[in-house]
């Protein structure tokens, strides 16, 4: 089953913890005898500058080139400059000093497989498709005819659990109700907060993010969150993201370097 890289899976592939770059040495051009001097990646060398001196300097691409073109001491293709990768991490900007020592990652969901009437699993027939609209107006199907149907997990599953006690787990101990001051208030989460906002969007004031709906007649209606008075944009939608967009100098080509962005702006 296909699914984005962790940032530790990533960051192994990458350079395994030992280098600068994901390639030996210290600097972005090769040292290697038979193609010494060549860039061994596809970025913005400046302001204004895309490709670098004409001729052998040249990193070979003044835009986006295609894949395969850089490979890394791993053996591994386009692990650093050119075009970035999604990761499944949910970006938050402290770690938990008590989950970072061994294989820390943020954004579970944990669900299980829908089991129908008669004791068989369900599968997602041609008629049941489901799709999400992204605020562009853009469509993506998110789940195939075939494929075995999900349901969140519920109190049967995390009954006397101690690591998890719900389906949706991206916010746990920061950004969840019990992480923040409104824990304490008379009524709960409820109360303080009426419009039903994520608990992470209350807790960092971020923005709402957008939402596209359909009326009857098939028209898109995009609701956006018009407050001024937003001070984050950490949500539980925000994830970090790898390998550097072209656009970039070298400083952060660097596989530690670490960037985030909300997924819903992805194509």
């Amino acid at each position: 089953m296909q699914h984005w890289p962790l940032v530790g899976e990533r960051e192994y592939n990458t350079y395994r913890g030992k280098k600068k770059y994901p390639w030996s040495g210290e600097y972005t051009r090769s040292s290697d005898k038979r193609s010494e001097g060549d860039q061994l990646a596809n970025f913005k060398f400046g302001k204004g500058d895309y490709g670098g001196i004409a001729g052998w300097s040249d990193d070979g691409g003044d835009i986006t080139v295609q894949v395969k073109t850089n490979i890394n001491d791993f053996g591994v293709y386009d692990m650093a400059g050119n075009v970035a990768e999604w990761v499944a991490d949910v970006y938050r900007p402290i770690i938990d000093d008590e989950a970072n020592d061994f294989n820390y990652y943020r954004g579970n969901i944990y669900s299980k497989s829908a089991i129908g009437e008669d004791g068989k699993a369900v599968i997602v027939s041609p008629d049941e498709l489901v799709y999400d609209t992204l605020p562009n107006g853009k469509i993506m199907l998110k789940r195939l005819p075939g494929q075995l149907a999900q349901i969140p997990i519920d109190e049967e599953e995390t009954f006397l659990r101690q690591n998890f006690t719900e389906s949706d787990n991206r916010n746990i101990r920061d950004g969840d109700v019990e992480s923040t001051r409104l824990f304490a208030s008379a009524g709960g989460d409820d109360e303080n907060n009426p419009n039903k906002r994520p608990e992470s969007t209350v807790m960092y004031n971020a923005p709402n993010h957008p939402k596209v709906e359909l009326d009857e007649e098939g028209n898109i209606i995009r609701r956006i969150d018009k407050s001024t008075n937003r001070t984050s944009l950490i949500t539980d939608e925000v994830r970090v993201y790898k390998g550097r967009l072209l656009e970039r100098q070298s400083l952060l080509v660097r596989p530690c370097t670490k960037k985030i962005f909300a997924t819903i702006h992805r194509n």
